[in-house]
């Protein structure tokens, strides 16, 4: 029985120390665990909805992403998808409505019925303790169909700087964003915010990086392998991974040393790195 025992204690040691992984990166050599839209796309809750993003931070994370979009009367709203339809009770784009239009909007996708669409200010006013938390804004380009680009650009890039001014964001806060346009004139508006680019292809996103001066990258974890982390950290951009969908796909993400992991496998993450 003592031998059993003995033989037990030395398994379950060997197993825990498996799981420790040695973590490199420009992040204190922490990665940060954020969550995909809140609880990610397999919870109970809608993606990008108040009470999703509040479980979230509620359920140990570090942070959250969420995806953002402007509307007609320039409030910035949480929301995914290009059109309302589907996902709620309107149609149209977010950019077509405003506000007070939105306020009538909720989620249908069963068993979705009763959470609203979130103003993004909201979160801000009524989660008094945001200030302990990550929060990266995806930054979804989605304007009127006979909408002036630049325009657009200059509205929405000047709501971002807004909200971060008011709510004292560029500390612990983050924007991502695939048009560089965007990035240029956010960052004329506001050289403190930190952005990531958002590519496809880890080169691409490397070089956008270097000729913007940008503070990282955000890359799906399909799009990215372990030596091309390295190489961005040594040139000192950060990296977060998302397109992580699994225990398996967080193991691997980790794996790469980023800075951060946007999941869907919330308290899996959080559990195996800490």
């Amino acid at each position: 029985m003592r031998i059993f025992v003995t033989i037990l204690l030395v398994f379950t040691l060997f197993s825990c120390k498996k799981n420790k992984n040695e973590i490199l990166n420009l992040n204190g050599n922490r990665i940060d665990v954020l969550g995909h839209a809140g609880m990610g796309i397999s919870s109970l809750y809608p993606i990008d909805s108040g009470e999703s993003l509040i479980a979230c931070l509620n359920n140990g994370a570090n942070g959250t992403e969420l995806d953002v979009q402007i509307t007609k009367d320039n409030v910035l709203v949480a929301f995914h998808d290009s059109k309302l339809d589907g996902m709620t009770n309107l149609s149209g784009i977010i950019r077509e409505k405003t506000w007070s239009e939105l306020q009538e909007g909720f989620y249908t996708t069963t068993p979705y019925l009763e959470y609203k669409i979130l103003r993004v200010s909201d979160l801000f006013d009524n989660f008094s303790s945001y200030s302990d938390y990550i929060f990266t804004f995806d930054i979804k380009i989605n304007p009127g169909p006979q909408e002036d680009a630049n325009l657009y650009i200059d509205d929405f890039s000047s709501v971002v700087d807004t909200l971060f001014t008011k709510y004292s964001l560029q500390q612990k806060c983050f924007v991502e964003a695939q048009s560089v346009q965007f990035m240029t004139q956010l960052t004329i508006k506001n050289s403190q915010i930190r952005q990531f680019i958002y590519p496809q292809v880890f080169e691409t996103g490397l070089s956008i990086a270097q000729n913007n001066n940008l503070f990282g990258i955000t890359i799906s974890s399909d799009n990215i392998t372990k030596e091309q982390v390295l190489i961005a950290h040594n040139l000192g951009f950060f990296v977060t991974i998302w397109g992580v969908n699994s225990a398996k796909e967080n193991k691997e993400a980790v794996s790469k040393n980023p800075d951060m992991i946007q999941t869907d496998k919330l308290s899996h993450l959080i559990d195996y790195l800490y």
